[in-house]
C-alpha cells in the first residue's frame, strides 16, 4: 500500500468519525429539546390543574389573598401581646425559685418544677384530681404570669386571627415565631384550665379551654404544615383538657354548649386547603428559583448544563412538572369525603413509590422526592383530629341530654336536635359516631383508620404505632365517679 493511499484512508476515517461524533451531539441535542418541550407541556397542565383548584396559587399570589383581619378582630395581636410577657420555652423546665409568699405557693409549690409538674397533669387520668405538688407548681406558677394569662383568656372574643409572614430569604427557612409563640400560650391556658376544674371552678375551666381554642383561631390560614400542625395540636389539647373538666365535675350546661358550639366550628375549618397550597406553592418557587438560578447568594453551584443552566438548575426545570402534578393530586385529595382519604393517599404513595424505585425516573424527580413525601402526613393528623374533636364535642351533648332525661343516651341519634343540631359524623365511614355503656362510663368513638369497632379502645400514647386500640374517642363518667383523688405515688 502507497504512503498517498493509507493517508488517504486515514484522512477518511478521521472523517467518519467526525460525522458520527456530530451526529451523536445532534441526537444527544435532539433529545434534550425535546425532553424540555415535553416538560414543558407537562408543566403548562400542570399549571392548568393548579390555577384550577386555587386560582391564586402561586406564592406571591396566595399571600396576597389571604384573608385581611383588622386588628380590632385579630386574636394574634392578643396572643402575641401575651407570649411576649411570657419566658421561653413556657412551661419551664427549671426549679422554680421561692415564691414570695406562702399562700401563693401552696404546701409543695417549690419541690417539683413546673415543667415536670405540667406534664403530670396532663398525664394524669381524666377523672382523678392533681396530687398536691403538681397542684401547688402550678398554683405559684400561674399566680406569677397573672397578667399574660388576662391578656390570653381575652381571646375567646375572637373569631379569626392572622399571623404576618415573612419570607426568609430561600424560603424553607421561613422563621414561624410568632406561630410557636402561640403554642406556650395555649399551654398556660391549658394549665389555668387544669387547676381550675381541681379546683372546682368548673365553669373557668371551660372557659379556658375556649380560650385555647381561640389561640389555636389565631393563626388563621397560615400557608404552612407545620403552622396548621400547631393549629391541630391546640384543639386537640384543648378537646382533651374539657374531657377532663367533665371527668372532674359537672360544669354549667350553658358552659358546655359554648364549648361545643367552638369545638364544632373549629373542626369544619378547611385546614388542608390552608395547609396543602401553601406547601405546593413554596416548593414550585423554590424549584422555579433554582431552575432560574434565582437562589440567594447568587448561581446554585452544580456543574454546566445546557441551556445556561448549572446541575441542579437543570434538575430543578424539569422536576417542577412532577412536583406541581403530585402536589396538584394531594389538593384534590383533600377536597374528597374524609372516608375516601386513606385509599387515595394509598395509591399517590405507590405512585411516588414507582418513580423513587426507577433509576432514571428517580434521577429526573430529585426534587420532587425531597420536597413532596412526608406532605401527605397531615390528612391523616387531621382526620384523626377531626375523629377526637367530634368525639369530645358529642360527648359534651350527651351530657346536657343526660342532665335533661336523667340517663346517657343510647346513641347519636337519640340526642335531641336543640342540644346538637347537626352530629358530626365519624371521618373514617361518613357514619354515626358510635356510643357504648360500660363500667359507669359512656364512651363515644370513631372506629379509627383501622375500620375494625373496637368498643371505643384505644390509647393515645399508641395511636399510630399499633394495629389495635385505634378507635378515636372520649369518655364521659357517672357523676360518682368524677373529681377521685390521685393515685398514691409508686414506691
Amino acid at each position: 500500500m502507497t504512503e498517498r493511499a493509507a493517508s488517504g484512508r486515514r484522512v477518511g476515517a478521521r472523517g467518519w468519525e467526525a460525522l458520527l461524533a456530530l451526529t451523536a451531539v445532534l441526537v444527544v441535542g435532539g433529545v434534550i429539546v425535546y425532553a424540555f418541550r415535553l416538560s414543558g407541556f407537562r408543566l403548562q397542565a400542570a399549571v392548568d390543574e393548579a390555577a384550577r383548584l386555587d386560582p391564586a396559587w402561586r406564592l406571591d399570589e396566595l399571600l396576597a389573598a389571604r384573608d385581611l383581619v383588622p386588628d380590632a378582630e385579630n386574636a394574634a395581636l392578643v396572643v402575641a401581646d401575651a407570649a411576649s410577657r411570657l419566658p421561653k420555652p413556657w412551661p419551664p423546665s427549671s426549679p422554680r425559685a421561692p415564691a414570695s409568699t406562702a399562700a401563693e405557693a401552696g404546701p409543695a409549690a417549690d419541690s417539683l418544677d413546673v415543667g415536670t409538674a405540667f406534664e403530670r397533669a396532663s398525664a394524669i387520668e381524666d377523672s382523678r384530681r392533681l396530687d398536691d405538688e403538681a397542684a401547688g407548681s402550678l398554683r405559684a406558677e400561674l399566680a406569677e404570669r397573672r397578667e399574660p394569662l388576662e391578656i390570653a383568656r381575652k381571646v375567646v372574643g375572637y373569631a379569626r386571627g392572622r399571623h404576618e409572614v415573612a419570607l426568609g430569604p430561600a424560603l424553607i427557612d421561613t422563621n414561624l415565631e410568632e406561630t410557636q409563640d402561640a403554642r406556650r400560650v395555649a399551654r398556660m391556658l391549658q394549665a389555668d384550665a387544669m387547676l381550675a376544674a381541681h379546683d372546682g371552678r368548673l365553669d373557668d375551666a371551660i372557659e379556658a379551654c375556649r380560650a385555647q381554642l381561640g389561640v389555636a383561631r389565631s393563626i388563621g390560614d397560615e400557608p404552612f404544615i407545620v403552622s396548621q400542625l400547631v393549629r391541630l395540636g391546640i384543639d386537640v389539647a384543648a378537646a382533651r383538657t374539657a374531657r377532663r373538666v367533665l371527668a372532674l365535675g359537672e360544669p354549667s350546661a350553658g358552659a358546655l354548649a359554648a364549648f361545643q358550639r367552638d369545638l364544632l366550628a373549629e373542626r369544619e375549618q378547611p385546614l388542608a386547603r390552608y395547609a396543602l397550597r401553601g406547601e405546593r406553592a413554596i416548593h414550585f418557587e423554590l424549584l422555579d428559583r433554582l431552575a432560574q438560578n434565582r437562589t440567594p447568594g447568587g448561581p446554585v453551584s452544580g456543574g454546566s448544563a445546557p441551556f445556561g443552566l448549572n446541575g441542579a438548575g437543570f434538575l430543578a426545570f424539569g422536576g417542577r412538572a412532577l412536583l406541581l402534578e403530585w402536589m396538584n393530586e394531594l389538593r384534590t385529595i383533600a377536597d374528597r369525603p374524609t372516608p375516601e382519604w386513606p385509599a387515595a393517599l394509598k395509591a399517590w404513595r405507590a405512585r411516588i413509590a414507582e418513580v423513587e424505585g426507577s433509576r432514571i425516573a428517580r434521577l429526573r424527580a430529585i426534587f420532587p422526592l425531597l420536597l413532596v413525601p412526608g406532605t401527605e402526613s397531615f390528612l391523616p393528623s387531621l382526620l384523626r383530629s377531626r375523629a377526637e374533636l367530634g368525639a369530645v364535642a358529642i360527648l359534651l351533648a350527651a351530657e346536657r341530654n343526660r342532665r335533661a332525661t336523667g340517663a346517657w343516651p343510647a346513641s347519636v341519634a337519640e340526642i335531641p336536635g336543640e342540644i346538637l343540631p347537626g352530629p358530626p359524623v365519624d371521618p373514617y365511614t361518613g357514619g354515626p359516631y358510635r356510643l357504648i355503656r360500660t363500667e359507669r362510663m359512656l364512651r363515644v368513638y370513631s372506629i379509627g383508620p383501622n375500620l375494625i369497632d373496637e368498643r371505643g379502645l384505644y390509647d393515645e400514647k399508641k395511636w399510630g404505632r399499633s394495629p389495635t386500640d385505634d378507635d378515636v374517642g372520649a369518655v364521659g363518667y357517672d357523676p360518682e365517679l368524677r373529681g377521685r383523688p390521685p393515685k398514691a405515688a409508686s414506691p
